[in-house]
Formats: structure tokens, sequence, C-alpha cells
């Protein structure tokens, strides 16, 4: 079932207000993509690396590269699935990376 307009809209509004309060914490001064990334997972709004490059019109290889900064480097993600053949990476946030997202959510 699709989400209606409504809904789409309060989950866009809630994916801005969180990546906003995301660009707050030091991790992501650097990168809104990284925030950004995070926020779509955290909110729900995808899942993997090619349904957010899709979602949001982004190259893949330049979301592949935020999901081994936010895996690797922050430790907030990890992979929990990967598709070698389109290099799809399938997310799921890390304890640290819950613990950020509620803390997060709470003061958007």
């Amino acid at each position: 079932m699709q989400p209606d307009r409504e809904s789409k809209e309060a989950l866009a509004d809630d994916w801005t207000r969180l990546v906003a309060r995301l660009q707050d914490d030091p991790r992501f001064h650097d990168s809104t993509l990284a925030a950004g990334l995070f926020a779509a997972l955290a909110l729900g709004i995808s899942a993997d690396s090619r349904g957010f490059s899709n979602d949001f019109g982004l190259s893949h290889a330049l979301v592949l590269r935020e999901v081994a900064i936010l895996e690797s480097e922050m430790g907030l993600v990890s992979v929990t699935k990967e598709d070698l053949r389109t290099q799809r990476r399938f997310l799921a946030l890390t304890p640290e990376g819950e613990t950020l997202a509620t803390r997060a959510r709470a003061a958007a």
C-alpha cells in the first residue's frame, strides 16, 4: 500500500528536520549526504544503498562512499547483506546508530 500524499509530506518534513538536527553533530559537519542517508535509514525511508540513490536521484557510487564512511569511520550503520552483482548494500543501524537516531529524533 502506497502512503498518501499527507503521509509522504509528513515523512519528508521529518526527514528534513532529522537531517538538520544530525548536522549539529560534529561527525556530520562535512557530509550532508551522510546525514541524509542516516536519516532515511532511521526513518525507514530507504533500507539499502540502491533504493536511497534512486529515491533521491543520486549516483549509487556517491551513496556507497557515504555507506563506507557511516560504517567504517563512524560505526553508525552496518551492512547486513550485499548483492555483488549490483553492489547494493542493505543497511541497519548499529546500537550506536540507534542511540544517535533516538536522540536526534527527540530533539528534531
